[in-house]
């Protein structure tokens, strides 16, 4: 596993354009004889995929993931440091985690190798190489601070290239929303867009309360964050 993450790093080394990112991805996972990769970023308001496996499996896990029916995010979320997997070796699972191996396999994924690391704000990126072999042999031995690494250095470049997602989710604002964000963008306070917007403090509260909790933001930085980067303001 430890060439695997080599190989890795190298890829954040050389790559400089979104095309040739994606089919670095591929081929290394094709070269350890996976069946293909997926890198997932989680934060909350902030969700996308960059794969090369099947669009309806990507929608079918992050449909599990909201579910809490996805094991690999779980232990990924929990752990924070690189694991195998298996639906062959199940012991301890809870009784919703075997939807998820069945599903997966109907994809011909039983398998892989999970990369976690913590980004900002208390959300993690995850790397997962998946295979349909019923168990991995050979990937116990791992550097976890190479492996961190390795993929620290690929979400900054995805950051950096702003690659194109195979899925993300749509992350709108109500003209109101968009108004009032966008005054806290240029530096003021709830308490000052209501007075230059001319209505109560409250309304300008509960209208950006409303669209972070419709996206599980914790603070209006976040939401301005977001929302920038959208290009919604």
């Amino acid at each position: 596993m430890n060439q695997l993450v080599a190989r890795l790093l190298e890829i954040g080394a050389v790559v400089h354009d979104e095309a040739t990112l994606k089919t670095a991805l591929a081929d290394l996972a094709e070269r350890f004889e996976f069946s293909g990769y997926d890198y997932a970023k989680l934060l909350p308001g902030d969700f996308y995929v960059i794969s090369n496996l099947s669009p309806d499996w990507l929608k079918r896990s992050r449909k599990l993931d909201q579910e809490r029916r996805h094991p690999i995010i779980k232990r990924a979320q929990q752990s924070r440091r690189a694991f195998i997997w298996s639906g062959a070796q199940q012991d301890g699972a809870m009784p919703e985690d075997h939807t998820f191996y069945e599903t997966a396999s109907q994809f011909g994924i039983r398998s892989g190798v999970t990369i976690p690391i913590a980004i900002s704000n208390g959300g993690i990126s995850v790397l997962n190489f998946v295979s349909p072999k019923k168990i991995l042999r050979g990937w116990e031995e791992i550097d976890p601070i190479a492996a961190s690494s390795a993929v620290g250095q690929l979400h900054a470049l995805i950051e950096q290239l702003k690659v194109t997602p195979s899925i993300q989710e749509s992350f709108y604002l109500s003209p109101k929303e968009a108004t009032y964000t966008r005054w806290l963008s240029l530096g003021k306070t709830v308490e000052d867009t209501a007075k230059i917007e001319d209505v109560k403090y409250n309304t300008v509260r509960i209208a950006l309360a409303e669209a972070k909790r419709r996206y599980d933001i914790c603070n209006n930085t976040q939401l301005v964050a977001q929302a920038i980067r959208r290009g919604l303001i």
